[in-house]
């Protein structure tokens, strides 16, 4: 005897009608019939009275009804608090600044349309806090880069793939130059992603590892405030191709430097063995569908930067 074949037997003695009942449960109506049969053949009863229109409950049938309506009210009354456990709760979701501001906004509205009830706390961090904040269980989950690769307390779903690039002023010298050397950066005065950042550990790796002095002119958790102090001329900004916008095509010269620095992915990491309530997988399923499969049209970006170069350049001679 099964669960599902008490509830076909509950429905049908309710509606009097495999068909309704059927339609009911969402089942197929030889579905149920077996359902039934099945308790017939296990208990050694007739539950029907077949011949009549519409069918009736034999003794053995009401004598099994009322003993199995309890059970099926409270099947029921658990699915109805599931489903409004799923539709309620709280959970604490960690981003970089530039995921919080450029690709979670779209999604969390979306969220929050079909879950109202469900309350999400965000933090803006780099990858070091973040990685930290999912390893103590502070935060349920992170969208971030992957985390090291020998900690196996932790959990990754890639979403999409990055590269690092160079933000210039327009028609700036270094958008000429192809490829660009470490050398050619460590003459111009740098605007970097934060310390805790993993862009930032790469680029002074690379630095180190040449024996290449550099300065830091401005150090900044998120790219759209390093944007700004490109465009007054502080300096020229190494961040992500994730973090390019449309209205950016004119506002900055863009040049890859995936040849100097790898690219690396997005993902949603968590706490390997975390409990994960309905409402955070939810969350998760609607951001990664979101988010999945991203791609900046870097190429586009820099061949436009080039040409809008070259017309400076000509520009500048004519004058």
């Amino acid at each position: 005897m099964e669960l599902r074949e008490l509830i076909s037997f509950y429905h049908v003695a309710r509606l009097r009608s495999v068909s309704k009942a059927a339609r009911a449960l969402e089942l197929g109506q030889p579905t149920v019939t077996t359902h039934l049969r099945k308790l017939e053949d296990e208990f050694a009863i007739t539950l029907f009275d077949r011949i009549k229109r519409p069918i009736q409950l034999t003794s053995e049938g009401v004598t099994l009804l009322e003993l199995v309506t309890p059970v099926v009210t409270s099947v029921d009354a658990l699915k109805t608090q599931m489903n409004y456990a799923e539709q309620r709760g709280s959970f604490v979701v960690g981003a970089y600044p530039d995921l919080v501001t450029h690709h979670l906004p779209i999604g969390i509205q979306m969220f929050r349309k079909d879950y109202p009830d469900v309350r999400i706390r965000l933090l803006a961090r780099s990858y070091n806090p973040l990685i930290q904040l999912v390893r103590s269980g502070e935060i349920d989950l992170a969208f971030c880069s992957s985390p090291p690769a020998d900690d196996a307390s932790l959990e990754f779903q890639e979403l999409f793939n990055y590269n690092t690039v160079l933000l210039t002023p327009p028609g700036h010298e270094l958008v000429h130059r192809q490829p660009i050397k470490l050398e050619d950066l460590a003459a111009w005065p740098l605007i970097l992603t934060a310390p805790e950042s993993l862009l930032r550990q790469r680029v002074e790796q690379a630095f180190k590892e040449r024996g290449l002095g550099f300065e830091v002119v401005l150090a900044l958790d998120d790219t759209e405030s390093m944007k700004r102090y490109v465009e007054i001329g502080m300096g020229v900004a190494i961040g992500s191709d994730f973090t390019l916008r449309q209205e950016d095509h004119h506002r900055f010269g863009v040049v890859s430097l995936g040849h100097l620095f790898p690219g690396s992915v997005i993902g949603v990491c968590t706490l390997k063995g975390k409990f994960a309530g309905q409402a955070v997988k939810n969350f998760v399923e609607m951001m990664s569908g979101q988010m999945r499969g991203y791609h900046a049209e870097l190429e586009l970006w820099v061949e436009e930067s080039k040409a809008e170069a070259r017309l400076a350049e000509v520009g500048s001679r004519e004058d």
